[in-house]
């Protein structure tokens, strides 16, 4: 009892506005949020604060200023397209090397059937996964080039194959079904 009285004592001290613990505890903003620090490092490199010492804050942007779609998640493309971000083309900011797969761009949605009749089919829309990633990204490693050919699975994307490489890592998640599965079943006859 005495423990927790005294945690919530802690906290509440370390929450009140001047308190030298709460400036303690404070962080500074991330490094995107904070515009006017000049951030060249190159990858690898440990981020130093103003006195050149290891910097801890979160190495992240706020995605508060982002574009969201209709589901109120983060739409990337919709980001790219409007020039809100502008992803470099390599890690080290170098022109990428395109291989011959790579410079046959595809830009046409692809119908991906749902094995279950409940569940509508999906619209796989190559146009905006274009506008980051090349074709070599995906095709012939996680995806076949033939359609039918890769038997994707709910269980498997969500095992971090097929979608899921990217999809609940750094694109956004499959807990909204409907984002993706979003053809009527009888749309695409």
């Amino acid at each position: 009892m005495l423990k927790s009285s005294l945690t919530i004592a802690l906290f509440a001290l370390a929450c009140m506005p001047g308190s030298a613990i709460g400036e303690f505890f404070s962080m500074d903003p991330a490094p995107a949020d904070r515009p006017f620090l000049e951030q060249k490092r190159k990858p690898g490199d440990i981020k130093k604060d103003k006195y050149g010492l290891p910097d801890p804050t979160p190495d992240v942007i706020s995605l508060t200023h982002l574009p969201k779609d209709r589901y109120g998640f983060v739409d990337w493309a919709e980001a790219i397209s409007t020039g809100v971000i502008s992803p470099k083309s390599s890690i080290d900011g170098l022109p990428a090397r395109l291989s011959p797969v790579d410079r046959e761009r595809f830009d046409g949605d692809v119908l991906i059937r749902s094995g279950k009749e409940f569940m509508p089919d999906v619209l796989f829309p190559h146009s905006a996964h274009n506008e980051w990633l090349k074709c070599s990204t995906c095709h012939p490693r996680i995806f076949s080039k033939k359609a039918g050919a890769s038997r994707i699975t709910m269980t498997g994307i969500w095992k971090g194959r097929f979608c899921g490489v990217c999809h609940d890592k750094v694109a956004f998640p499959t807990r909204n079904c409907f984002k993706c599965h979003s053809v009527r079943k009888d749309a695409g006859k």
